[in-house]
């Protein structure tokens, strides 16, 4: 198993995701409670009671590995962006060529490189193990890297600079 990196707002991610699961399993033991008492937890009796059951291991199962996610991750501090080459945190401004229609026009883009799990395309945050985040990561300004996005187009990403903050960028998320 690989350590994860997150940052601040991950980890605030990850934190209100245990808050939300504890209330879901707290619901959920009260419904078992009910099914139980209206019919015993066997499975040819009850099969609610089993549904439940099974709905509460699930996310038990998940509260255990989002905590295990908190104490095991790299927090990394994205007040101290990396500008000399893209890292979790940076903000990369590239151009996207399509290889496969050479017709299509460039487009500039602008990424924030987040965290495990805090892809947020609406807020043009990548996450570092996305297929394009992945491409992004340990490239310098005035270099090119190759990528096939999620839709399996092809694509060359050129970079074009880092930014220590999103106002220096000029680019409103």
């Amino acid at each position: 198993m690989s350590i994860k990196k997150i940052t601040s707002n991950g980890e605030s991610l990850i934190i209100d995701r245990i808050k939300k699961l504890d209330s879901e399993i707290t619901a959920i033991r009260e419904e078992k409670a009910i099914a139980y008492t209206a019919s015993g937890d066997t499975w040819h009796d009850n099969p609610g009671f089993n549904s439940l059951e099974q709905a509460e291991h699930r996310k038990a199962k998940e509260m255990v590995e989002l905590k295990d996610l908190l104490t095991t991750s790299h927090k990394i501090d994205i007040t101290k962006r990396n500008t000399t080459f893209v890292d979790v945190g940076s903000i990369v401004k590239c151009v996207r060529i399509s290889i496969d229609d050479p017709l299509s026009t460039e487009s500039i883009e602008i990424w924030e490189i987040g965290g495990f799990g805090e892809s947020d395309p609406k807020k043009n945050v990548l996450s570092y193990e996305t297929p394009v985040g992945s491409a992004l990561m340990g490239c310098k300004p005035d270099t090119e890297t190759e990528q096939t996005d999620i839709a399996g187009k092809n694509y060359i990403f050129e970079i074009v600079d880092l930014y220590n903050s999103w106002n220096e960028c000029n680019d409103k998320r």
